[in-house]
């Protein structure tokens, strides 16, 4: 037999501000991630952050790299550093993105907007089973 729990003082106090908002559409994936954990389903994406350098496959690396949806560049003192990420839907754009970019030093990858250990090692190598026409949209 289980107990109502007591209201608390938070929940004898009258409501200011609903709890929820009925649209969060203008909302970032960010905050609404914050505020609304879960409500708003997100896809799995993995992601490459680099540096330019002088070579001419540089040019090829920045153009699949703004082939991502979530792609922004950042002014360094060094020059521009690029991030993209991909879903498993983009993952053959991914893997010659990092086939460009994956040598040089400095180049990270983060899983799911997170900087991850062996990013390189194990995380790539798994999201390398989505290259293909028969990856899944997650």
């Amino acid at each position: 037999m289980g107990r109502e729990r007591p209201p608390d003082f938070a929940d004898r106090l009258p409501r200011l501000v609903p709890k929820e908002e009925k649209d969060i559409s203008h909302l970032s994936d960010e905050m609404t991630e914050v505020l609304y954990p879960g409500r708003r389903p997100r896809p799995f994406r993995i992601g490459l952050t680099f540096e330019e350098w002088d070579a001419p496959e540089c040019a090829r690396a920045v153009e699949l790299a703004r082939r991502s949806p979530v792609y922004r560049e950042a002014r360094k003192a060094l020059g521009p550093v690029h991030h993209a990420a991909f879903d498993a839907a983009s993952a053959r754009t991914l893997h010659d993105l990092f086939q460009l970019v994956g040598r040089n030093p400095g180049t990270e990858v983060d899983v799911d907007g997170k900087p991850t250990p062996y990013g390189h090692e194990l995380w790539l190598p798994l999201f390398w089973i989505f290259v293909g026409a028969e990856a899944p949209v997650l």
